[in-house]
């Protein structure tokens, strides 16, 4: 081997070991970036976990802190109901006592239910309400029967009040067809009610004695 050719072997070695360190270390940079970038990451991560976790804590006990003033003040409102409905109850009993001095006869009025009346020639009334747009609408039902030996025109009035004794509205039937003995007859119609309330007693009168044709 000739001495050029020694020499461009070593230089070829030299060159060799250059690159393999080279690589070595950039390898080694590399890891340490990537090591650095990864910790970097974790930390930040970590951060973040953190505030969070503070700011859920906090939270968290705000909406307990809530809850429990919420329970004090229903807890609170439970016990004055408790407190008011006893009051209520006397209340709404003396106003019916005050109703019924008032008006002896009203009768309490329960919608969509057969009430029993035996008033004359009146058996029995039904109230139903139904809604029209915005407005409710109070119908009636009355059922009359003659169990008299003569033919007789059924007539009667209907009153409507409110909780209060308030004259709500009325019907006044006279029914020019006369009603044979043991025949019965239903009368149906709806109140034109006076004023925007809710009827809760009602006045039946049975009129048809001064109706009566005296025809046997």
């Amino acid at each position: 081997m000739t001495e050029q050719q020694q020499s461009a072997k070593e230089r070829h070695q030299h060159e060799k070991m250059s690159h393999d360190r080279y690589l070595r270390s950039s390898r080694r940079r590399y890891s340490r970036t990537k090591i650095l970038v990864l910790s970097l990451s974790l930390g930040l991560a970590l951060l973040a976990l953190t505030v969070v976790s503070i700011f859920s804590v906090a939270r968290i006990a705000e909406l307990k802190g809530e809850k429990t003033a919420l329970e004090h003040t229903l807890l609170a409102a439970q016990q004055h109901i408790e407190t008011l409905t006893p009051q209520l109850a006397k209340t709404n009993a003396d106003l019916d006592q005050i109703i019924q001095k008032r008006f002896p006869n009203l009768r309490p009025l329960v919608i969509n239910q057969m009430l029993e009346v035996q008033e004359g020639l009146i058996k029995q009334v039904v109230f139903t309400k139904i809604k029209q747009g915005q407005r409710d609408v109070y119908k009636y039902l009355v059922v009359a029967e003659n169990a008299a030996v003569e033919k007789i025109n059924p007539s009667f009035r209907l009153l409507l009040f409110d909780e209060y004794g308030v004259h709500l509205g009325s019907a006044d039937v006279v029914d020019k067809q006369v009603l044979q003995p043991g025949e019965s007859r239903d009368y149906t119609d709806e109140f034109e009610l006076l004023f925007e309330s809710t009827p809760q007693h009602f006045y039946i009168e049975d009129l048809s004695a001064r109706y009566n044709t005296g025809n046997s």
